[in-house]
């Protein structure tokens, strides 16, 4: 029988810590401006690349294949690489939509730890943030201190507060 309540409790510890008092204590993830510059484009550059090496193929048997009309094998494979590749610009296109918007996103983040920065006076590398898109729970780590982010409706403007976490050595910073 499947212990619900253990597995509740696994997926709670990937998230939490115990501290030796027995109380939770939460870990707080924060990106760096090379983290999320890093990821904007990695995932593009890899679909490109795939794509490029199976139009190449394609190419190189179906040359082959009229090279050598009696050869079959050719034929046959050029038809699955064929196959494949509209496989995968099919996936391309269903995920395009995802792609664009998680690029705005991560674009608007680097935007805003840019913006974060000039109004700091300190270095873009120096700052990173708590999401990797925008939300309304969004804090700012800096040499400086810890900020809250708060936008106004349109999301095209915002305000820095001064903020003192409870328990700051529980931070880890993902950078790349």
């Amino acid at each position: 029988m499947l212990n619900v309540f253990g597995i509740f409790r696994v997926i709670i510890s990937n998230y939490f810590d115990r501290s030796t008092e027995g109380s939770l204590i939460v870990t707080m993830t924060f990106y760096t401006y090379n983290y999320l510059h890093a990821t904007q484009h990695t995932w593009q550059y890899a679909r490109v690349i795939v794509i490029s090496i199976l139009v190449i193929v394609f190419i190189l048997f179906m040359l082959h294949y009229l090279r050598n009309k009696m050869d079959i094998k050719y034929k046959d494979l050029s038809v699955i690489i064929a196959t494949l590749l509209l496989l995968i610009l099919g996936m391309q296109y269903d995920d395009y939509s995802n792609i664009k918007s998680s690029s705005q996103q991560t674009g608007q983040m680097t935007t805003l730890v840019k913006e974060v920065a000039k109004r700091l006076e300190v270095q873009t590398d120096e700052v990173s943030v708590n999401a990797t898109s925008q939300n309304q729970n969004l804090l700012v780590k800096t040499p400086k201190g810890y900020y809250r982010v708060d936008f106004n409706t349109d999301g095209s403007q915002f305000v820095l507060e001064k903020v003192d976490l409870h328990q700051a050595n529980n931070i880890q910073v993902e950078d790349k």
